[in-house]
């Protein structure tokens, strides 16, 4: 039985954290002025960095907004993947009670209480107002190498999640300039927010913010030597490379499509990342942010997740003995899976419709074929995923998750091209790229700018499937949540047009309560009607 709780507001929990270091109290309880911490800050630069390790530390922050372990979708970023998955219309999964993230697969979280819009708006705002803190203490003309690299992971995490909240409560860019997006608040203007509150910034502003805030976060960290992802500790960070694929992102919703082949090209030429081959992904697999395709992810260390509740317990199939095992699994669009030719590795990644998988070993199957009274019944069921060292038990839950991979940047790069006019170009970036990586037996027949990009489309919706870009997708391109044919459940088989107010959230109540600034609010919608298959 799921209880909801009460919404926590993200202001006190960011201020805590955002304040809990050695900057803010001076011996004997003294509390010293913004002033004086950057003073602190520029003769010991390592006064900062706790502040700027916390930061990635919120991606996967367990119990971070509710605070309590009862309410089992509170594990960081992971859980508003699965929050917008479900949204889709490439993720069917069952209603049960036990499934923490229904309220996207029914579209019942298109309230001003539902847990995905406070959980969405908490996680980004919490971010946001701790990026600000270390912004606050540093000067943003230093000279001084140390203070640029934790200048610019303060600047890269904020606009990241001010592209999240973008996203989610307001249409996509292009066209919809001018309506009202989300709060701006920065380490400028957040004292005088904390008393007066702050307006819905415009769709326009927000972007303006977040360009501006990842180009100096390329040149400061180009600037420092940080070009390329390190190890695998090293992907929870910003580099020049990331932040440019985070700009590719936001340049492809803005349709700037020059600008996001221009930051896919330095992508793929300095990230020295390169994407899983064909023998890789021939397994399950997508659990090590070490693996060298991986340029931005969540790497979670023993002791940082809490038991079933965390992205393997919930979304990893099978082998952790999570909630799939009481039925709560995740599988593909069945009309999406039929485009997929037997040639292409990714085929695999599912089990086909007679239960079967040839990236399945025995030990694998095994565990799948167990919770199912016939083979058949795994028929569509996510086997793309493995547990942290194919353990079956225990420490199985230590998955790291991808936020971003290398493959994104060469269909980045073939849709730019495509939209930008260079149809050829795109085509043969496009072919090499599957032909190398996924399929030799690829060819793209697509000739026209939109069938290219449409064709890129359903690559993206295979490529990163499960990986939480696929909602976002969805809202830039204007596509339709269709799932008549997808083998959904009966009651949640919807074809929801691109631009109904379903899909975009509510901004939270507890917000429009508390923000005397705030203004109004999206307009509501109505739940679907099932659509008779």
């Amino acid at each position: 039985m799921k209880t909801i709780y009460k919404y926590a507001p993200a202001l006190a929990l960011a201020a805590f954290m955002g304040s809990c270091n050695d900057l803010d109290t001076e011996p004997m309880g003294g509390v010293i002025t913004e002033d004086q911490k950057e003073q602190v800050v520029a003769n010991d630069p390592s006064m900062a960095e706790a502040s700027v390790n916390a930061l990635p530390v919120m991606t996967k922050q367990y119990c971070g907004v509710y605070g309590n372990s009862s309410v089992q979708s509170d594990f960081g970023w992971p859980a508003s993947m699965l929050f917008m998955d479900s949204r889709t219309a490439d993720m069917p999964s069952t209603t049960d009670g036990y499934n923490w993230f229904a309220d996207g697969l029914t579209y019942s979280d298109k309230t001003a209480t539902s847990r995905s819009t406070n959980f969405m708006w908490s996680t980004n705002y919490n971010m946001i107002y701790s990026s600000n803190a270390v912004l606050k203490t540093i000067d943003p003309e230093t000279d001084n190498p140390a203070l640029q690299y934790y200048l610019a992971q303060a600047l890269g995490f904020r606009a990241w999640a001010y592209f999240n909240l973008a996203q989610s409560y307001q249409f996509t860019y292009v066209g919809n300039q001018d309506k009202p997006c989300v709060p701006i608040i920065t380490e400028e203007n957040s004292d005088q927010v904390a008393v007066d509150g702050a307006p819905r910034a415009t769709v326009g502003e927000v972007y303006d913010m977040i360009v501006r805030d990842l180009d100096k976060t390329i040149s400061l960290l180009q600037a420092t030597g940080y070009i390329a992802p390190a190890d695998r500790l090293g992907k929870q960070f910003m580099t020049a490379t990331t932040a440019a694929g985070l700009r590719a992102r936001v340049h492809l919703v803005m349709n700037k499509w020059n600008e996001a082949a221009a930051d896919a090209q330095y992508v793929i030429q300095n990230s020295r990342c390169t994407p899983y081959s064909i023998a890789q992904v021939s397994r399950p697999s997508f659990w090590d942010a070490s693996d060298n395709s991986w340029l931005f992810a969540i790497a979670v260390e023993s002791g940082e997740v809490g038991n079933l509740h965390c992205w393997p317990g919930h979304f990893v199939t099978f082998y952790t003995g999570g909630y799939a095992q009481v039925g709560v699994y995740r599988s593909i669009n069945k009309s999406l899976f039929a485009t997929i030719p037997a040639t292409d590795v990714r085929k695999g990644w599912w089990c086909d419709e007679n239960g079967e998988s040839a990236n399945l070993d025995a030990a694998h199957a095994n565990i799948i074929y167990s919770y199912f009274e016939s083979k058949k019944q795994a028929a569509y069921v996510n086997v793309k995923f493995d547990t942290y060292q194919s353990m079956f038990s225990g420490i199985c839950y230590l998955n790291d998750i991808p936020l971003m991979r290398i493959e994104e940047m060469y269909l980045t790069l073939a849709e730019a091209q495509a939209m930008g006019g260079d149809t050829g170009g795109a085509v043969s970036t496009l072919n090499s790229f599957i032909q190398t990586y996924r399929d030799p037996q690829y060819s793209c027949i697509a000739t026209s700018a939109t069938d290219i990009q449409d064709e890129i489309w359903r690559q993206r919706r295979i490529e990163f499937w499960g990986e939480g870009i696929a909602y976002f997708d969805l809202q830039r391109l204007r596509k339709p949540v269709d799932r008549v044919g997808g083998g959904f459940e009966p009651s949640v088989c919807f074809n929801i047009p691109a631009e109904d107010p379903l899909r975009i959230y509510l901004i939270p109540q507890s917000e429009m309560q508390t923000n005397p600034a705030i203004g109004a609010n999206n307009p509501e919608g109505a739940i679907p009607t099932p659509i008779a298959e």
